[in-house]
């Protein structure tokens, strides 16, 4: 169990931040007179997130993925409202999964875009050495 200064240091999030994770219910510390305590299954949250908002997901997004994924009881007959509710999530994440496959191929592009160039490099260096 950590304090959140080192919480923060360790997971390269500001305090702020961290607090701020709290308050919308993507973190849930350990609370120890009155302060916060992490431990390692929050820094593979914090890592999680990160992952996550590097390839688009905003912290709302997050925030239904996580709570979507804990909270979800499998064999629950769900009302029409709840089943809109689970459409609408479904749509959110087909839509994700589109933009990373699109990342993905514009990623394997430019590497080998990049990949040519540094051939090239090599030729120009390799006919010039001297």
């Amino acid at each position: 169990m950590v304090k959140i200064g080192e919480f923060a240091e360790r997971t390269r999030i500001s305090k702020d931040s961290i607090r701020y994770y709290e308050k919308i219910g993507l973190l849930h510390p350990e609370i120890i007179n009155k302060h916060s305590d992490y431990n390692n299954n929050d820094i593979l949250l914090i890592e999680t997130i990160i992952k996550l908002k590097q390839t688009g997901f905003s912290l709302l997004e997050i925030n239904i993925l996580f709570d979507w994924s804990k909270n979800t009881d499998h064999n629950k007959i769900l009302t029409q409202e709840e089943i809109q509710n689970v459409l609408q999530i479904k749509e959110i994440f087909q839509k994700k999964y589109v933009l990373m496959v699109q990342r993905e191929n514009n990623i394997k592009q430019i590497k080998h875009v990049l990949l040519k160039a540094d051939h090239k490099i090599e030729q120009l260096l390799e006919r010039n050495k001297g």
